[in-house]
């Protein structure tokens, strides 16, 4: 997630209309109109919407981070793998530039950007509470088939960890990186049970079938129409053990304080494993690794949370602002204890 002080400022050169001089210079590169982008959200980059019967190429999505925050290759790679595996794997192919590029480095009046643009993905969000049997299976299904498609497009994935665009918010054991975090903040008991678990995650995951993982490959970042499923946000995608994307895609199912034997939402669970494996054998050894699933993904969680929770608590600060960083406080302060009960004794 982008740090509140970037969330604060973007949303103060929004006007009344959602329409932002930044996103407009941004968006000249793909031929957009002028006040035609408005603000949709912010989290991991700034996006803005194209609407309905503005475009000729219909809704769109203006997508963009800051340079200081993020290197080009953040945006370009996802963008070239997209592109690659094209609509047969499903998934959304970024609109090129009018210079042909798929991500443009634009100077705004904030700065300098990283931008892509992408369609609107066909089909209609869920929410897990929608979730039927069914449709768990084609999810897990879905994600079986992104594995395959991608796999041979490891050596694109893997330009993210080279020296000069390091990602290590995104590196396969989030317990380590979180262990060096948690040092450097003086948070011992954090540390050092993220350490033990950095240990038993190399263990596990030693061996395990690796590749291209998509990331984020949960609902919120899917279009369901009937049993068809269309994936975007590609953002987080790396290399790694596959059973470390099906932990993080199946969270919600598990639950914030549920286990792999005892999920809050079993039979789904069950469901989207069955729909993996109708695509994907899934081995023992790597179902056995999803039992460190709900502790890796809590980790992963206050990885990403580093250094964002920079505004906020100021009097004279938006009430949206201090109620995000409130929620987040409350998020981070709950993987925190799904991490240190992870290494309590039985």
């Amino acid at each position: 997630m982008l740090p509140l002080s970037e969330i604060r400022a973007m949303h103060q050169s929004v006007d009344d209309e959602w329409r932002s001089p930044v996103a407009d210079v941004v968006a000249v590169r793909w031929g957009i109109a002028p006040g035609a982008a408005r603000y949709w959200r912010s989290s991991a980059s700034h996006v803005f919407v194209v609407p309905p019967g503005s475009d000729s190429r219909g809704v769109l999505y203006l997508r963009f981070v800051p340079a200081t925050l993020r290197p080009r290759a953040s945006l370009e790679v996802p963008a070239e793998l997209l592109a690659e595996l094209g609509t047969d794997a499903d998934v959304v192919v970024p609109v090129p530039s009018l210079t042909g590029r798929l991500v443009e480095t634009v100077p705004t009046p904030h700065g300098e950007v990283h931008a892509v643009v992408v369609p609107r993905a066909p089909g209609a969000e869920i929410d897990v509470d929608e979730l039927t049997p069914t449709r768990s299976t084609a999810w897990g299904a879905a994600l079986a088939r992104f594995h395959l498609a991608a796999a041979p497009h490891a050596a694109l994935v893997a330009h993210l960890s080279r020296p000069d665009h390091p990602r290590p918010r995104n590196s396969g054991n989030a317990f380590a990186t979180l262990a060096d975090i948690a040092a450097g903040s003086g948070d011992d008991a954090l540390g050092a049970a993220a350490a033990r678990l950095a240990a038993g995650w190399d263990l596990a995951t030693a061996g395990l079938p690796s590749g291209v993982l998509h990331g984020d490959f949960e609902l919120d970042n899917l279009r369901f129409e009937d049993d068809d499923i269309v994936a975007f946000d590609v953002d987080e995608t790396s290399i790694g053990p596959y059973a470390l994307d099906i932990a993080f895609a199946v969270r919600d199912l598990v639950g914030s304080h549920g286990t792999l034997d005892r999920p809050k939402r079993p039979e789904l669970l069950s469901a989207f494993l069955k729909g993996y494996q109708q695509v994907r054998t899934l081995h023992d050894d790597e179902r056995d690794v999803l039992s460190l699933s709900n502790a890796h993904v809590s980790a992963r969680s206050l990885v990403h949370g580093h250094e964002v929770l920079d505004a906020g608590d100021a009097p004279d600060d938006p009430a949206w602002l201090t109620e995000l960083r409130g929620a987040l406080t409350e998020h981070h302060a709950q993987a925190r204890g799904v991490v240190l009960a992870a290494t309590a004794p039985d």
